[in-house]
């Protein structure tokens, strides 16, 4: 077998069955209902599943809507793909530096390029250090990634911090999977000005469409046109890209979800006077106490609300609650007896 390191990537499936919870807050996704969903299934017919999309018109209306050109944008099945294809395409069994823990397909990415993967740990106040990245970039680096704002801990860092990673002649790689939830600007006004700079994006999280698997990647024109090479010949489906159109072409259902978000985790945060917090510029919060938990996995279960457990960086407790953010929970009888 010519790749047998492949046998040592252990790859495992979320076969998880959400249906049996009451409250799913686990994975950041949406799970208020929106206005006028309606209305858009009015708009899809069988010709939708018949044929090949079209995706001409979607395209020109992510580049209007991002204020790029068309020759900048590769659209993808998920941001997560479009973050392989950037491995495919740019790398060469080279050194690729991110942030440790953080999301973990960068390491499998690695893993499956022969990439050296060399994680930069959290500081003590959850922060990653540039200067480290600075310090540990060699000849043999093919790709910088930092996912802005970081996943798992939430920080957002500005163009002004990141800039000394883009006077390097590396593909810099920010992955702005939760950038709507910061309020902050995006990277990819500046994708005109350094030709290293690649931005990840998904309408997965903000925009609430986890179930589409729409992603993409924003460049410039000659890393697209590489990055491009290896797309799939048809890169979503027509009922994702039909929805993730309804959503930008209705923009104010989008931005009142986040809206609604921020005001509520910023509630929440206040009335957790019992925990140790950890707030993110995300759509969660982790949150623990002196008895690690028990007494939250017992309410949760309870209350039929899934969420995830975690480790966090220089902490000795377990069952760190990793809890996502949703409009008005604290109505809901489970934050009642949380909080």
């Amino acid at each position: 077998m010519k790749k047998s390191y492949l046998n040592k990537i252990e790859r495992k499936f979320d076969y998880q069955n959400k249906s049996n919870y009451d409250y799913v807050l686990n994975q950041s996704e949406r799970t208020t209902h929106i206005t006028g969903f309606q209305k858009f299934l009015q708009t899809i017919n069988q010709e939708d599943l018949f044929f090949y999309p079209n995706t001409k018109k979607f395209k020109e209306k992510i580049c209007n809507f991002y204020g790029v050109n068309d020759n900048q944008l590769y659209l993808c099945d998920g941001s997560d793909s479009g973050i392989k294809t950037i491995f495919e395409s740019l790398t060469d069994k080279g050194r690729v530096i991110t942030s440790e823990p953080s999301f973990p397909m960068y390491k499998v990415y690695s893993d499956l390029y022969g990439c050296e993967y060399f994680g930069i740990p959290h500081e003590q106040d959850y922060t990653i250090s540039i200067e480290k990245i600075l310090s540990n970039i060699t000849h043999e680096t093919d790709l910088i990634i930092l996912a802005n704002p970081n996943s798992p801990m939430g920080e957002y860092k500005s163009f002004d911090e990141i800039l000394h990673l883009l006077k390097f002649d590396i593909p810099i790689l920010i992955d702005e999977a939760y950038i709507e939830f910061t309020g902050n600007e995006s990277f990819i006004k500046y994708i005109d000005e350094y030709p290293n700079l690649l931005v990840t994006r998904t309408f997965s999280k903000g925009f609430g469409a986890a179930g589409c698997r729409v992603g993409m990647v924003f460049g410039d024109k000659k890393n697209i046109e590489l990055i491009s090479k290896f797309r799939q010949m048809y890169e979503i489906s027509g009922i994702s890209m039909k929805y993730c159109e309804y959503l930008l072409d209705n923009y104010d259902i989008v931005d009142s979800y986040i809206q609604d978000v921020i005001n509520e985790k910023n509630k929440i945060v206040s009335l957790m006077n019992d925990y140790d917090v950890i707030d993110s510029n995300c759509n969660w919060i982790h949150f623990n106490n002196q008895i690690d938990n028990v007494d939250v996995i017992r309410i949760f279960e309870k209350n039929k609300v899934l969420v995830k457990y975690c480790k966090i960086p220089n902490d000795d407790r377990n069952n760190w609650c990793r809890m996502t953010i949703q409009p008005n929970i604290t109505d809901e009888k489970f934050m009642r007896e949380l909080i």
